[in-house]
């Protein structure tokens, strides 16, 4: 689950963040942790490690936090020019143009192609929005859907706006918008 999407384009950024968060775990023994869903692979990660090193920690996803315009809170948002941070918004209107998809009842493919249109307009935008994935995912395991909507789901995007890459995600559930992933590792 580490290799793919954020994974492919960050090798061995999943491998180190599980080894301080689970000496983390270890030494300070939480029986609760937060983390925020705008990371959304990296807390599927968590949860995995948490539930098979049977650490009896609850993970608890955090929404994500958002700006007015509704552009992703970031630290990577202060390099970001004027034009670049207008840019930059194709990839939460491309994610609620997938979430307002789903809510419609459309599958998987349309999901994917409702959010690729945004961003495909935004490719040909000046500055331009640089895409490196559109992806509609399982949250547990980050496997690409395909077919019929097995339930929830994750619609995650990366890109670059000049040099900044940025990522965002929205929870979906079929023909009924947005759904919080699960609340806690068993």
């Amino acid at each position: 689950m580490g290799e793919r999407l954020e994974g492919a384009s960050r090798p061995g950024h999943f491998d180190g963040m599980l080894t301080v968060v689970g000496k983390m775990f270890h030494l300070v023994r939480p029986d609760l942790a937060l983390f925020g869903q705008k990371d959304a692979q990296q807390l599927a990660l968590v949860r995995r490690m948490v539930r098979d090193l049977a650490f009896g920690i609850e993970i608890v996803a955090v929404p994500t936090a958002r700006e007015s315009d509704g552009l992703a809170r970031s630290s990577r948002n202060r390099y970001l020019s004027p034009d670049e941070r207008a840019a930059a918004l194709a990839l939460s209107r491309a994610l609620y143009a997938g979430q307002d998809a789903a809510a419609r009842g459309e599958g998987p493919e349309a999901v994917r192609a409702a959010a690729r249109r945004v961003l495909d307009r935004a490719a040909q935008a000046a500055p331009p929005v640089v895409l490196d994935y559109v992806a509609l995912v399982d949250p547990a395991d980050f496997t690409e859907i395909t077919g019929a909507f097995p339930g929830a789901a994750v619609l995650a995007v990366a890109a670059r706006v000049g040099a900044t890459r940025l990522i965002d995600n929205l929870p979906l559930a079929p023909a009924s918008g947005p759904a919080p992933l699960p609340g806690a590792t068993p």
